[in-house]
């Protein structure tokens, strides 16, 4: 633990306990929790009343139809083209412990907040921040499954029980960047056509994971790829200014848009070096699902029969999933001019 040190240890009792005058607590550890924003805003969580797995019924073949005229035979060949997708929930804890001395020291008149309440909030924060980076990231151990299974960047594997290798049609699109520009960057325009390869890449994916006016609704990538999207509408002697609300490509008055869509930010997005990535969704596809009473709930306090402290537990229950793998869509390999 970082604590800063004057005559006194400032650790998590004596920061909340004496000396300081604002009441607040402030986050200088964890990154922004932006995906989660976005799942909450686009009503893309769903609560669950118990089970212990979550189903998702599949269609992936349609019955075939026959044009006829008089007495022809028609056929009535049953059609196997309907099955389900399988996942269990998983579960995080982040725990929430006081001791009875420093619970009493706190009692002090010009405490700045109360120690249980701050051991709260560090404790639901953490809650967040691990969710958040779990959406982005891949499933291991026992966490969620995560948007690089979703959307992963390499051809077949297993998410929610179905083998996208025998299934092609449970595989995502991707775009591989580099395969064709392996030495530019996200921003460097192409030289004989006057348009910027990053662009070009996101059209190409666009374009994988739509089908008529079923199109993307959401980008997510890290600010190293944001950063050169934002600099090819910023650069010196070229620069577009547009709301929140217009359908073109450029800057807006929060984050950039791409066909419509904004642009989120999130850092917890994939990106090491010359391999960062860029999700594409379309989010009427995609769930998290919350277990009822298990939504970043507190538990009750317990003692432990040899300590004079307590213990708490900040759960979560929850799952990604999604019943349409190929609407969704990651570009990978891009190389960025700077790394935010």
């Amino acid at each position: 633990m970082a604590a800063i040190t004057t005559t006194e240890t400032w650790d998590a009792a004596w920061t909340t306990t004496m000396r300081s005058k604002r009441k607040r607590l402030t986050d200088n550890i964890s990154n922004s929790y932006p995906t989660i924003a976005a799942f909450r805003k686009g009503g893309l969580m769903e609560v669950s009343k118990g089970g212990k797995q979550i189903q998702e019924d599949l269609m992936y073949s349609l019955t075939d139809s026959t044009w006829f005229d008089g007495y022809d035979s028609l056929d009535t060949d049953s059609t196997d083209g309907i099955t389900a997708a399988f996942e269990y929930f998983r579960y995080n804890a982040t725990p929430i412990v006081i001791s009875m001395t420093e619970e009493i020291e706190n009692r002090a008149s010009d405490k700045a907040v109360k120690l249980l309440t701050a051991k709260t909030e560090q404790a639901m924060t953490g809650s967040m921040s691990t969710l958040n980076a779990a959406l982005l990231g891949a499933q291991s151990g026992k966490s969620i499954v995560g948007l690089q299974d979703i959307a992963s960047i390499t051809a077949g594997g297993t998410v929610h029980s179905v083998d996208s290798g025998a299934n092609t049609w449970w595989d995502n699109k991707r775009v591989d960047y580099n395969a064709t520009y392996s030495t530019e960057d996200f921003s460097v325009k192409e030289s004989s056509t006057d348009m910027y390869n990053g662009i070009l890449a996101m059209r190409d994916l666009w374009n994988k994971v739509s089908e008529g006016n079923d199109t993307p609704d959401t980008i997510i990538s890290n600010y190293s790829v944001y950063g050169d999207y934002e600099a090819i509408f910023e650069g010196t002697g070229y620069y577009r200014y547009t709301s929140a609300t217009d359908q073109a490509i450029g800057s807006g008055s929060q984050n950039a848009t791409y066909r419509g869509v904004q642009f989120i930010v999130d850092r917890d997005s994939p990106g090491i070096a010359a391999n960062h990535q860029l999700f594409m969704l379309q989010t009427k596809y995609l769930k998290l699902r919350l277990q009822e009473g298990l939504n970043f709930a507190k538990t009750p306090f317990k003692e432990p029969s040899n300590q004079q402290a307590k213990v708490g537990f900040v759960i979560v229950g929850a799952q990604l999933m999604t019943n349409n793998r190929r609407r969704q869509g990651v570009i990978d390999n891009i190389t960025t001019s700077t790394t935010v």
